[in-house]
């Protein structure tokens, strides 16, 4: 019964993932694999073949205690019984849950699964999931790769523990916590640790200066219990830097030998987190590892480079009236937000060279949005990140698009808002002075449960085209 339940809220979600097969960036393995080339043992088993695979992939989510325990694979009867399942949610690449396409620049800690590791658990459930003979195991060689070390030199956690609604589904909820460092420093590295495993979907860290310390103050606590409802993001208009992320399953993160982003007393950092409660709602007293080095020290600094692009997203197909003006649009955004996030839709065309008639074709159904940003001095880029809303269909940041040698840097052909990351380069990339970056996004307005005319807004019911790239300061 448990997997029956299972399947049936996956296979709703995987269709929700599937409908967005069709957007404009949609060129690669959006699709099942196509396993029709890939050679495989003729009787794979459990043990010897699909046990490595399960373990080294799947175990860190599939496990009592965590994000996905309702549907442990800890025991090879649980793997057997759910073998159908798994090898439909495998060979149509919904799981692990890895968002860039295999066209993206190669990055670190990598969980989509091969294709050869694909053809075999199919092949597998196929024949009937035999188990085979335990000593026929040999663990992954990913399972030998020992996690980064960190040292423990400061630690931020909630006083008190944060009660989630009892009634909620999803929850996204920011948390503000002080640097308690009495001189500059540099975090080096982070690790964040789960205090309710089984019910954190993923987090963001963002570095606020001190500029941001009244509006932090105005919304922490302000419904009698910790932080703030934050589901688009912070919801704070205040310089912030995007230090990182984590998500079921990640190791401590090590920034580049030599490297760090320097931090002042006065500075706070928010985790936004995003809690899931299928299996559990329970308080949570989540908290961030830091690894500092002194100011002194001769690293050199590390800075998030932001990225943007206009949202200019018409109502569907069908739908009409003064929700579709984009004048109104605007005035919604102004009423919640401020006079001055009223004027951040033109003000991004302006930056990015553009009127609204590069826009005239955007349908709801297929609304695009892009922003060239020529590159004024050589950079040593590190990572990337990401961001649009629910209305989002794929991400894309590309270096130098109509050159000889494009470069995908993050290539998310289909995007899911519930699953954001931040990502690191297997190895740092040069980019050069005149080189050409360009952020695109797609979205479709028919997703919406109201639909309208959106443009860039703080709110989910709004809309994001941003990123950031990890780079040295220049």
């Amino acid at each position: 019964m448990r997997y029956f339940i299972l399947s049936c809220l996956i296979f709703i979600s995987s269709l929700a993932v599937l409908a967005h097969g069709d957007a404009e960036h949609d060129d690669d393995e959006t699709a099942a694999a196509d396993l029709s080339s890939v050679s495989v043992p003729a009787h794979p088993t459990y043990h010897e073949h699909v046990r490595p695979i399960i373990e080294a992939s799947c175990v860190a989510c599939h496990s009592d205690g965590q994000i996905a325990g309702y549907a442990p694979f800890t025991l090879a009867e649980d793997v057997v019984w759910a073998a159908q399942d798994i090898k439909f949610h495998v060979v149509n690449r919904l799981m692990p849950p890895w968002m860039p396409s295999r066209a993206n620049r190669p990055l670190q800690n990598d969980r989509s699964l091969s294709d050869e590791e694909i053809a075999i658990i199919a092949a597998w459930a196929d024949d009937g999931a035999p188990l085979g003979d335990p000593h026929d195991y040999t663990p992954s060689a990913t399972d030998a790769v020992s996690p980064a070390e960190m040292r423990a030199d400061l630690t931020l956690q909630l006083d008190e523990a944060y009660a989630p609604a009892a009634d909620a589904l999803d929850d996204y909820r920011c948390f503000a916590f002080e640097l308690y460092v009495d001189a500059p420093q540099f975090i080096t590295g982070y690790e964040f640790i789960p205090d309710v495993a089984k019910m954190a979907h993923h987090s963001i860290f963002y570095l606020f200066d001190e500029g941001a310390e009244g509006a932090i103050q105005s919304r922490d606590n302000a419904d009698g219990r910790p932080g703030w409802s934050c589901h688009g993001g912070p919801g704070i208009a205040s310089e912030r830097k995007g230090i990182g992320g984590w998500t079921p399953g990640a190791s401590p993160v090590l920034f580049p030998a030599g490297t760090g982003f320097p931090i002042k007393p006065s500075q706070q950092i928010v985790v936004q987190m995003h809690y899931n409660f299928w299996t559990t709602n329970q308080p949570d007293r989540s908290r961030i590892v830091l690894q500092l080095e002194s100011a002194e020290s001769e690293l050199a600094e590390l800075t998030d480079v932001p990225l943007a692009a206009p949202v200019e997203i018409p109502c569907p197909a069908g739908v009409e009236g003064p929700q579709c003006e984009r004048e109104r649009a605007l005035d919604r955004v102004a009423e919640q937000y401020g006079a001055d996030a009223r004027a951040v839709p033109d003000r991004l065309l302006r930056r990015c060279g553009q009127s609204l008639e590069v826009y005239a074709e955007n349908t709801g159904e297929n609304a695009r949005g892009y922003c060239d940003y020529p590159i004024q001095r050589s950079l040593t880029i590190f990572g990337v990140f990401g961001h649009m809303h629910e209305l989002g269909r794929s991400f894309r940041l590309e270096l130098n698009p109509d050159g000889e040698e494009p470069l995908l840097l993050l290539d998310i052909p289909r995007w899911d808002f519930h699953w954001q990351d931040h990502y690191l380069f297997v190895e740092p990339l040069q980019i050069a002075q005149g080189d050409i970056l360009r952020i695109g996004c797609v979205w479709d307005s028919a997703l919406s449960e109201d639909p309208r005319y959106v443009v860039w807004g703080e709110g989910t019911s709004d809309e994001m085209c941003f990123g950031t790239l990890l780079a040295l300061k220049p």
